[in-house]
Order: C-alpha cells, then sequence, then structure tokens
C-alpha cells in the first residue's frame, strides 16, 4: 500500500483487522454505547482509536492485531496485543507498507522480495528453539513482525516501533495470605473464562486437557460456567496416547479431571505424519510453532464440531508461575528475612534444600550463552550445528536480553520475550484454516493484573509445593490427586519421542541437495543427513529437538513439484 494513497485523507480508516476481543461490555461503556448492539469488533476498535488516539489499544481486552491510516498524524499505525496472541507481519520500503497475518499473505505484494535472512537462520541452526518472531523478526529479511505490546507507526518520516505495553508496571496488591490470593485469582478466572465461552454456542467448546494445572484449571473453569448455564460440558481433547492397560500418570491424572466433571475425553495424540508435515513445511513462509502436536486437536475438534478451544498455554509465565527459584535468594538481597524465617522454622531442610539447588543449578548452568558464544563454540568444534562455517563467521546475531534475578521482573521478562505470542499466532493461523478460535485464559489482562500484583514471598514453596496461590485458587474444582501433585509427563514425551523419530528417519532419504535447493548454500545438506541416518533407537530429546531446524529447509517444495 502506497501511503500517497492516502496522503491528506482525514479520519481514521482500518486497514487491516484480525480481532478477538473481550471485555466488550466494559468499553461499550467507556465509548458512550449501550452495553450490548450490532457493532462488530471492527466497528469498536474503529471507535476506540477514533475517541483515544495512540492510547487505544491500552483500552482494549483480548486478541487482536490491527492497522489504522490515521489522519491527525497522516500515519499508518499498527498495534498488537500485548501478549501477541494474534499475529502480524509487515514489509516497509520508503512510502510503503504492506500488512499481513503471515509471510504469505505479505508476498502476495509482488513488490516484497522473498531473500532469506541468512542471520535468522544462521541463529535457528545454532539454536533450534530459537524463534525469529521473539525479537520481531521473520526468516525473510524484507519481513519483519510486530512483537506482541507494540505499536508501529508509519510516515512520510519511515517505520518506527515502540513498546506500549510493561507488565512490570501492574501494581502491588494488599495481599497478606496466599489464601487471599488464591480467592481473588479464582474470582477473576471465573469470570475471564465465563466470558470467554459467552458467545460460542451450545455444544462447541473443547478444552486443551494435559496433566497439568493450567489446562486443567481452564477445563474446570469452563466445565463450572457451562454447567450453571445448564449447557452442555466442554469436549476436553487430550495430547496424549489413549491408555492401553493401567494408565500412566499423566493419562490418570487427565481421566481425573475429565471425570471430575463428566467431561467427554478424546485422545488426539501427534502423528509421525503430523510430525513429518511440519518437518517437510517451509517454516519461512507457514505457521509451524507447535504445529505438530495441536495438528490431532484440530482434526478432532473439526469433526465434533467443536469452534471455540480454550487453552492453558502461558499460565507457567503469570498466573501459576512458580518463582523459578529466584524469591529465597531475591527476598534476602533485599533484606526481607522474616518470610523467610518463618519458612525456615516450619520447614528448614527444604530452605536450606531450595538455596543449594539454586547456587547449584546457577554455577552449572549459568547465564544462557549468547549468539556469539554459540558460534564461538561450533567454530571450536565444541557446539553441534549442521550451518556452514563460512556462513556462521559472518552472521550478525540478535541481542538477547538477559532475564532479571527477581521474580516479578522475571515473570514480566518471560511475558515480553515473545514465545507466548509465537505459539498463540501459529494456532490463530492454523485454527482459522478449519474455523476454530483459541482462547487464553490465562493470558487476560484481568489474570495477569492480579498474577503480577502479588508480593513475592506468594510465589515461595510452602509445604514443598511451588506455585501455592494458583493450586489454591483450584480447590474443589480440580481433583486433589492433580491439584496438589507433580507434572510427570511419561506418555506424553514417549509418545511425541516415538513420533519425531519416525517421522526424522522418514524425512532422512528427503534431505537431497536438490530437495534443499538454494538453503544448501547455508546448511551442511550432507552432514544433516548423516545425523538423521545415525538418529539411536531411542533417541534423547536434545538428539531430536537437535533436528527441528529441517523445518526450515522447505523440502515439501520439490515433494509437491
Amino acid at each position: 500500500m502506497s501511503l500517497e494513497t492516502w496522503a491528506g485523507e482525514d479520519g481514521v480508516h482500518l486497514l487491516y483487522a484480525d480481532l478477538d476481543l473481550m471485555e466488550v461490555a466494559a468499553l461499550r461503556r467507556a465509548l458512550g454505547l449501550p452495553t450490548t448492539g450490532v457493532e462488530t469488533d471492527a466497528d469498536l476498535v474503529l471507535a476506540a482509536v477514533r475517541r483515544w488516539g495512540a492510547e487505544a489499544a491500552d483500552r482494549l481486552g483480548g486478541a487482536f492485531a490491527f492497522a489504522v491510516w490515521d489522519g491527525r498524524q497522516q500515519a499508518v499505525v499498527a498495534h498488537r496485543d500485548p501478549v501477541g496472541l494474534r499475529p502480524l507481519v509487515y514489509a516497509h520500503r520508503p512510502g510503503q507498507i504492506v500488512l499481513g497475518g503471515d509471510v504469505r499473505a505479505v508476498l502476495t505484494d509482488p513488490a516484497v522480495p522473498d531473500a532469506l535472512d541468512e542471520d535468522m537462520l544462521a541463529a535457528v541452526f545454532l539454536d533450534p528453539l530459537f524463534q525469529p518472531e521473539t525479537v520481531g523478526r521473520t526468516a525473510l529479511r524484507a519481513v519483519a513482525c510486530l512483537k506482541g505490546g507494540h505499536r508501529l507507526t508509519v510516515d512520510a518520516d519511515g517505520a518506527r516501533e515502540d513498546r506500549t505495553w510493561s507488565p512490570e508496571a501492574f501494581p502491588r496488591l494488599p495481599f497478606r495470605r496466599v489464601e487471599e490470593i488464591g480467592e481473588a485469582l479464582r474470582a477473576v478466572l471465573r469470570e475471564v473464562t465465563a466470558e470467554a465461552i459467552a458467545d460460542a454456542p451450545p455444544g462447541t467448546v473443547g478444552t486443551h486437557l494435559s496433566s497439568g494445572l493450567d489446562s486443567s484449571a481452564v477445563t474446570a473453569f469452563a466445565a463450572e460456567a457451562l454447567a450453571e448455564r445448564g449447557l452442555a460440558s466442554p469436549t476436553a481433547y487430550s495430547w496424549l496416547p489413549a491408555p492401553v492397560g493401567p494408565p500412566e500418570v499423566d493419562q490418570a491424572a487427565v481421566a481425573a479431571t475429565a471425570e471430575r466433571w463428566g467431561l467427554p475425553l478424546v485422545w488426539a495424540p501427534p502423528t509421525a505424519d503430523d510430525i513429518l508435515a511440519t518437518l517437510t513445511g517451509d517454516a519461512t513462509r507457514e505457521p509451524h510453532v507447535m504445529h505438530a502436536p495441536n495438528a490431532a486437536t484440530l482434526r478432532e475438534a473439526e469433526v465434533r464440531g467443536t469452534r471455540l478451544l480454550l487453552s492453558g498455554w502461558g499460565g507457567d509465565e503469570a498466573a501459576s508461575f512458580s518463582g523459578r527459584r529466584l524469591v529465597t535468594p531475591h527476598l534476602l538481597r533485599t533484606g526481607r528475612w522474616g518470610p523467610v524465617a518463618e519458612r525456615a522454622l516450619r520447614d528448614p531442610v527444604e530452605v536450606l534444600r531450595r538455596l543449594r539447588t539454586y547456587r547449584a543449578a546457577r554455577r552449572v548452568s549459568g547465564p544462557e550463552p549468547s549468539f556469539d558464544a554459540l558460534r564461538e563454540g561450533a567454530l571450536r568444534g565444541e557446539q553441534d550445528t549442521f550451518a556452514r562455517v563460512e556462513w556462521l563467521r559472518q552472521a550478525t546475531f540478535p541481542t538477547l536480553a538477559p532475564p532479571p534475578s527477581d521474580p516479578h521482573g522475571y515473570a514480566a521478562w518471560l511475558l515480553r520475550r515473545g514465545h507466548l505470542g509465537a505459539r498463540a499466532g501459529s494456532w490463530a493461523l492454523t485454527g482459522a484454516e478449519v474455523g476454530i478460535r483459541t482462547r487464553y485464559p490465562l493470558l487476560d489482562r484481568r489474570v495477569l493484573a492480579v498474577a503480577l500484583g502479588v508480593p513475592a514471598e506468594a510465589w515461595a514453596t510452602r509445604d514443598r509445593l511451588r506455585r501455592r496461590p494458583f493450586r489454591e485458587a483450584l480447590a474443589g474444582l480440580v481433583p486433589d490427586a492433580v491439584r496438589l501433585g507433580g507434572k510427570r509427563e511419561p506418555s506424553w514425551n514417549a509418545t511425541l519421542l516415538r513420533a519425531q523419530a519416525d517421522a526424522l528417519r522418514r524425512v532422512g532419504p528427503m534431505l537431497t541437495p536438490a530437495a534443499v535447493a538454494d538453503r544448501a548454500t547455508f546448511v551442511d545438506v550432507d552432514r544433516l543427513r548423516a545425523a538423521v541416518r545415525a538418529l539411536p533407537v531411542a533417541p534423547t530429546p536434545w538428539e531430536v529437538v537437535s533436528l527441528d531446524g529441517i523445518r526450515y529447509l522447505g523440502i515439501g517444495a520439490l515433494l509437491r513439484r
């Protein structure tokens, strides 16, 4: 789109929108509209921008990515929700801007070059867990990704981004007891989950259900809300395999939560075909983050008429945040000895064990190595990589912000890191293909305000249990075997590892220079193929993950030809 097309135009005009707003009644009241009405989410966004201008995104709840022409600024202005639950990528050159939900949409403009970003690919092959979206990039040099909680402004002076959301700014709330926090979390989760399913037709709600606290919580609150309205229970979809014989501990936990609420339970583990489809796709263009594990769920949900899935994704970062071993050292550093002394008197062995564990972890792991450090290790032969040496030497890597050492800062860092939006954005795109939305109650801003408003000592281990406030919120809703237990996933880990190994062995013969084409310039295909062939019968998770970069090679293009 040319900026000249809009130059001199007054008013506010919607150019792009991917919207799934929450807190709509409150927004309507703030806009002076009746509580209910015929206005769409797009109408409300336009009204908000006209009313509040640059501050409009602060007034919006839920998931959104949108762009408007704002005549007051003579600029295109784009926003993405705080966590990045809806994707937005763009290509900018002087006087031009192209916007879309993913790289494929932006590339429909023939003026956008499709040259690969060699630096991002080098980063992926050095650290297979790295996602370019987390640093506002994609695998194409000309296409950028607007990060969650950021604003893009494009005018005659160029394009610039600025951060509009700071989770560090959530005020501390006057909680004194863990039980109070549990009650507050329970109340806000009830409110948010009930609203999340309020517009779904009866019988069309489903939930992701694993053996963990987060998905169990969302499932329980959804089942409770539907029961109060006299509606059918949600269908629970689990990535775990169906038990054969006595269930594993994770299968038993899933079954217990489903039985507690009388839920239909669908076992939908990912298959080797699902993983093969991801490996032979093209992650430089297509949504791919956690695509394979969710593929079976989408298939099953589509045939059963589920149109809204609720996920517990993101709970670890805030609602059920564990403190990540940072609480006791932080309290000691800041002179807040009281909570530590109280715990030490109650359970001195546990406090000492926690401190030793923290120190040992810091000694062994230390800070995560930078990409430059990984590169140096690779050049010395100490770091496995399939990137060609000459390519690695000239790559310019992103600088990643290190995590803070205080628990509140760490939680905020996790929320801003970008990995939450990378998965949610990918699922939004793949779900839209089959008419299924996914919502994330634990990442609702009302839940985050409570979760990040607690005092640091609330995250301390108590009675040898972490995440105590969240566990308190689930009393009576989630079976105690799940609520008070730890998360172990033997059946999930074994099933996923088998499927991944099977898919990798099938993809091995496809790894030819012809299939990789011009990307062989960057990757040592012979070495990569040899690593796949040498994969043990029972590989370790890291042996499998280290080969994840295959998905960026686009080898399926040859097969489709």
